[in-house]
């Protein structure tokens, strides 16, 4: 059985979530993804505005990104991540999350990545908090990741969460860094809420010797 025990603004309480299975944790977070209200603007008014807005984060790390490079957005919705880093320039770019959206992105499972071994130069993912089991989902970037590739992750810190929230970062080094097992973490900056509401980033490179060790 799986058990989170998830801390909410609201008066201070404390929510328990049971799942029986890890189906029912699918589902569950598949609701909001196929919310027809939110997929309506995701796809509608905020559809440039996305895609603009991640074009500006991924500026910021421009220099681990290039034509060449072969690239995973985990947890891409319906796309604009995708799109973002294609109008970039980079070609080959892969967006997953639980429910598919052609063309931009396919079904798959942050836990259980479908996809070999050191195939990705570059993943991004802003989700975490969506994660029932962030190790995992760090174990599998690391795996999926070449050597020398680069995770940029960016999180909500200190805001508050909605019902989707299955991981609450409180402090970015305990409750992140560490979850790194064969990457370095480059740099971990805060910044103004921008588009997407994330306020904090992390860059992680996958290590040669680290990966040997583990």
């Amino acid at each position: 059985m799986f058990r989170k025990i998830l801390q909410y603004n609201e008066g201070g309480n404390v929510k328990i979530r049971h799942y029986e299975e890890y189906e029912e944790y699918i589902n569950f977070q598949s609701i909001k993804t196929l919310d027809p209200e939110k997929r309506k603007k995701w796809l509608g008014v905020e559809w440039r505005q996305k895609i603009d807005g991640f074009k500006q984060e991924f500026r910021k790390i421009g220099k681990f990104l290039s034509k060449e490079k072969k690239c995973l957005c985990i947890g891409a919705r319906t796309g604009q991540e995708v799109v973002a880093l294609k109008e970039l320039g980079i070609e080959n770019v892969v967006g997953i999350d639980i429910v598919e959206h052609a063309p931009y992105v396919q079904k798959g499972d942050m836990h259980n990545l479908e996809f070999d071994d050191n195939s990705f130069d570059f993943v991004y993912t802003n989700i975490l908090d969506h994660s029932i089991m962030p190790e995992k989902l760090f174990s599998e970037v690391e795996r999926v990741l070449k050597l020398g590739g680069v995770f940029y992750l960016q999180i909500q810190l200190g805001i508050d969460q909605d019902e989707y929230t299955e991981y609450v970062v409180k402090n970015p080094f305990y409750d992140v860094v560490t979850l790194s097992k064969k990457s370095y973490c480059l740099g971990l900056n805060s910044f103004d809420r921008n588009f997407a509401g994330m306020n904090f980033e992390f860059l992680f490179q996958k290590d040669k010797i680290l990966t040997e060790l583990y």
